[in-house]
């Protein structure tokens, strides 16, 4: 019994210590100014610029704040080496305590204080502290009609609704890539409200150290949607009625750097999706996220080989965001980075193509797949593969198929 308790009370103490999601860092820094309140609110802003990184207006009103907050606590005190203050709670978490290192007063009017200070600065910790990855952000797609005709029913489907759902849609399928670290651009009002209660009186300390840490977005996706449609026909043989529904997409994105505002890669999609029976505009909306996230990924994040166990063990290094069961590849050699003599841009080869590749398990972070064309010996981790459409491999598959003599083909002419 004794045993099973102290199991429990470990159970529930392991996640206090794996997600602990504030540290403090020791900065020392040196501060100027008139006078040595100044000096000083100088230097706890630049220890806490340092860790925590300012904007332009948040810096000036954390400055006054400090001003404010040292002016009162100091004013009493000799501008000497040793003082050391606890401002933990005062400074609402932006600074844990401070010690005063060095201190050297003006010679002269046109001189001014200097103050060194080693700081104690509460730094959040993110759970996803080590992630390396690029962010991107999904914009909300802008559009040329207040309604669109596609419906379930045929009826007009509101516009900015509809732009909203495709934006979720291309969202959670980049997420599952596992490639990018997908930063949240949809809530800026729930942020917001966040954000001003963690900056009020009513929680403690220790929770402002959260402020400060949202991430910039490495790359954005924007676009437009010009065409969002429902076509139904309903055909009529001998008394037997068939309705066939085909949604149609005309939309153009684009692919843009955040930094310098570059187009690394853009692209128009014009598709029409054949809706079976038990289908909705759900279903429609999934096909166009993939297809938006498949080009923008081949540019960027090609689906390569991780590791070759066997012929029929091939493993993929992407997962059910862009493969599925059945999933045909071509397979390349590893391939190379040439330069375009012209613009001096690298170009990323392929290689040549070499085989196929049969997709036979699907998970969420990887595949596996098994070699249905071409030499195993010339399998090779980290070749890039390429998605065979259906429509790409349909000549083979005719050309191959045996075709039995029938009365009336030149192998089985016509018997009189």
């Amino acid at each position: 019994m004794k045993k099973q308790l102290k199991l429990l009370i470990i159970a529930l103490l392991v996640p206090v210590s794996v997600f602990a999601k504030t540290v403090l860092v020791e900065k020392t820094t040196t501060g100027y100014g008139n006078d040595y309140q100044e000096a000083l609110a100088s230097a706890l802003l630049d220890a806490v610029r340092q860790v925590r990184g300012l904007q332009v207006g948040s810096e000036k009103q954390l400055k006054m704040e400090f001003q404010h907050l040292i002016k009162g606590s100091t004013e009493k005190k000799s501008a000497s080496v040793g003082i050391s203050e606890d401002i933990f709670t005062r400074s609402k978490g932006w600074v844990k305590s401070y010690q005063v290192s060095k201190v050297k007063k003006p010679k002269d009017n046109n001189d001014v204080w200097a103050v060194t200070i080693i700081a104690k600065i509460p730094d959040h910790q993110s759970v996803m502290k080590d992630d390396k990855r690029a962010s991107i952000a999904i914009m909300p797609f802008r559009f040329s009609h207040a309604t669109f005709s596609i419906d379930d029913n045929g009826k007009p489907s509101n516009a900015y609704q509809m732009s909203g759902r495709m934006r979720d849609r291309i969202q959670t399928t980049f997420t599952q890539t596992q490639q990018f670290a997908v930063v949240n651009r949809s809530f800026g009002g729930e942020f917001a409200s966040e954000k001003a209660l963690l900056s009020s009186d009513n929680v403690p300390a220790t929770e402002a150290s959260r402020l400060g840490q949202v991430v910039g977005a490495d790359f954005m996706i924007v676009g437009n949607i010009h065409d969002l449609s429902t076509k139904t026909e309903t055909t009529e043989f001998y008394g037997a009625k068939k309705t066939k529904v085909m949604d149609r997409i005309d939309m153009s994105y684009q692919l843009i750097e955040v930094a310098t505002q570059k187009i690394l890669w853009a692209d128009t999609l014009t598709e029409s999706f054949a809706r079976v029976e038990e289908d909705n505009t759900t279903s429609t909306l999934d096909k166009i996220a993939a297809l938006v996230v498949s080009s923008v990924m081949g540019v960027l994040h090609p689906i390569k080989i991780m590791d070759v166990a066997s012929k029929d063990e091939i493993y993929l290094n992407q997962g059910q965001a862009r493969i599925n069961e059945g999933d045909v590849f071509a397979l390349y050699t590893k391939g190379r980075t040439l330069t375009d003599p012209d613009t001096g841009m690298p170009i990323k080869i392929d290689g040549r193509k070499m085989g196929e590749l049969s997709v036979i398990t699907v998970l969420p972070k990887y595949a596996i797949a098994e070699l249905s064309d071409g030499d195993f010996n010339k399998v090779q981790k980290g070749a890039i593969v390429r998605l065979v459409k259906p429509e790409d491999n349909a000549g083979d598959i005719q050309k191959n198929k045996e075709v039995r003599a029938t009365a009336g083909s030149s192998e089985a002419p016509v018997q009189w």
